[in-house]
């Protein structure tokens, strides 16, 4: 199989779920990827650079940095094909296998907070009603900070889970679903915090 076929074939669905996405470079180094003559350094991609006679097949990281990570040279079209091929095959291999990010928080839930599966699966589907409660939940579950990526609090009627946990010593998972409350209903939720022990 050429290269130029086996790039179309990652065009179907679930190899773009699964892989970097495929981008056209000049060059490459140990930093970054040339494009029109400028270097830049791009996240999550993949590329084949064919160069003095070789073939250079390299993938970046899936960080903010977007380093080269892993290069591999060939010489001709069809032994690069072959191996990455390999390379992707097992990449999809694992992602088929690989949790979601729900079922890894279910999982967290159920494992630090004591929850039944069904009653984890239940917060899980209930933040995952509002993307922004839902990252920072994960953030904290990941990192152990009550944040978004970038530093940003979700607030609630002048409440973050933070504050929530530090006033009422809420569990961390109770302080999030205090805060949908407080989102869907905060009359209600601003008048149970009077008969909250504090």
């Amino acid at each position: 199989m050429k290269l130029d076929e086996y790039i179309k074939s990652l065009e179907k669905e679930p190899q773009k779920k699964a892989l970097p996405h495929y981008i056209e470079v000049d060059d490459v180094n140990d930093w970054g990827v040339m494009k029109k003559g400028k270097w830049f350094v791009i996240p999550d991609c993949w590329g084949v650079v064919h160069k003095d006679g070789k073939y250079t097949f390299f993938i970046t990281a899936d960080d903010d940095i977007g380093r080269i990570w892993h290069t591999e040279e060939r010489e001709d079209e069809d032994s690069l094909v072959e191996y990455i091929k390999k390379k992707f095959d097992i990449r999809m291999a694992a992602a088929a296998h690989t949790s979601t990010d729900s079922d890894i928080m279910r999982r967290f839930i159920q494992r630090v907070y004591g929850y039944s599966e069904n009653q984890a699966a239940d917060v899980v589907a209930k933040f995952s009603e509002y993307n922004d409660i839902f990252d920072e939940f994960r953030n904290f579950q990941r990192h152990g900070r009550m944040e978004q990526e970038r530093g940003n609090k979700v607030t609630e009627q002048g409440y973050t889970a933070e504050k929530l946990v530090e006033t009422y010593h809420l569990k961390e998972v109770e302080a999030y679903k205090l805060l949908v409350r407080l989102r869907e209903e905060p009359e209600a939720a601003l008048e149970e915090f009077k008969t909250m022990n504090l």
